[in-house]
């Protein structure tokens, strides 16, 4: 607890550098929003303590959404203005998680259904945005349901993937949520939830014939989702020939990777780099913003956070049995898997799936139901040492 401690001074040290750089070399002055989050972390950390969980994950949550928000100042101050009323709206639901116990209710079946009736009324109602109908304006809200709709069906999944439990009804359930995401051409958080399943269901019983399974119907849905929507087989183009298509679908994935190859060992420097080159640099390719900054070393740092945040749910999910050590594990693999698809997208080890890079990224949905994992996760280690 100590090393927390030196840590988090440490890095309010650094942020105050970063926030006077701001004020004094770009003109910013937003200066109030960096010191209110602070505050608000400061806060969480100690109704979480107060309340008998573990707190660890602040921390490296408050570095990340804190470099998220100073690259966001740089693109553009209103999108760090929405991502600090992101964050904001995100501490709400971290708090709900971490009060209601949420894991120990008895409502399995009904997660599920909650999944995909969202799915379903987005498909219905909802808008089309980068060829994905992923979107749905409620009283001028405008949000991505997908995003809770994943939590849902974790949920759902933690509580099923037990012994003796009906293999039908897992079956029918799985393959609505990823045909009804498929149907709205939305295929990175099918992908994204479907290896959450993978990973669970092997944890529970491993068997190779259950793995190669897996991974033929893995490869089956790529494929499907290549021959049918023309946005996948324009990104599959992109990831396998970038070359060929400098002007047209290979621009971001090769820009990406110009800026990375550019930010060398330790970066061009804070607010030297060329952002604006970047499509989308704000929601998918941030992370080769940070890079072309920051470098090797500041991307190195970045990922090492989300690293310190396994561990915390490492810790937790150990002292835990039975239904909520599954869906304290789903929650975390949602989290960190999704992290690995957008650096593995952005270097081109794989296929870019649209996904946002957690608490960095703009995108005021995925930062709550980010906040709400955690809350969840937090709660799971109520009552423990703190």
């Amino acid at each position: 607890m100590a090393l927390l401690y030196r840590t988090w001074f440490g890095f309010s040290g650094w942020l105050a550098a970063v926030v006077l750089w701001l004020v004094l070399f770009q003109g910013q002055v937003l200066w109030w929003q960096p010191a209110a989050l602070w505050a608000l972390f400061a806060l969480l950390w100690l109704i979480t303590r107060k309340l008998g969980a573990h707190p660890g994950a602040l921390p490296f949550t408050a570095a990340l959404v804190f470099l998220g928000w100073i690259f966001l100042t740089r693109l553009d101050p209103h999108l760090a203005q929405g991502h600090f009323q992101g964050v904001l709206l995100g501490s709400g639901f971290y708090l709900l998680g971490l009060l209601v116990p949420v894991c120990q209710l008895p409502l399995r079946r009904l997660w599920a259904w909650a999944a995909l009736s969202l799915l379903a009324i987005t498909l219905i109602w909802g808008e089309t945005a980068g060829g994905a109908r992923a979107w749905l304006t409620v009283a001028g809200v405008r949000f991505q349901p997908v995003e809770l709709a994943k939590i849902f069906f974790i949920l759902y999944l933690g509580k099923h993937l037990a012994p003796g439990t009906s293999l039908w009804e897992l079956a029918f359930f799985l393959a609505s949520f990823c045909l009804l995401l498929a149907w709205q051409r939305d295929l990175g958080p099918a992908a994204l939830v479907f290896l959450v399943f993978i990973w669970l269901s092997l944890r529970q019983a491993f068997s190779w014939y259950k793995l190669a399974g897996f991974l033929a119907a893995l490869g089956a849905g790529f494929a499907a989702g290549a021959y049918l929507f023309p946005h996948v087989q324009t990104r599959v183009l992109a990831w396998l020939r970038p070359w060929d298509y400098l002007g047209s679908k290979g621009y971001q994935v090769l820009q990406g990777l110009f800026a990375l190859n550019s930010g060398g060992l330790v970066g061009q420097g804070l607010g030297e780099g060329l952002v604006q080159v970047i499509p989308h640099g704000h929601t998918d390719y941030i992370l080769a913003i940070i890079g072309e900054e920051l470098g090797f070393l500041g991307t190195a740092a970045l990922l090492l956070c989300y690293l310190g945040l396994a561990f915390w749910a490492a810790r937790i999910l150990q002292d835990l049995t039975g239904g909520e050590q599954l869906t304290g594990l789903g929650l975390t693999l949602l989290l960190h898997l999704q992290v690995f698809l957008v650096a593995g997208g952005i270097l081109r080890f794989l296929p870019f799936t649209g996904l946002t890079l957690p608490f960095v990224s703009y995108g005021t949905t995925s930062l709550v139901a980010q906040f709400g994992m955690l809350g969840l996760v937090a709660g799971l280690s109520r009552g423990g040492e703190g």
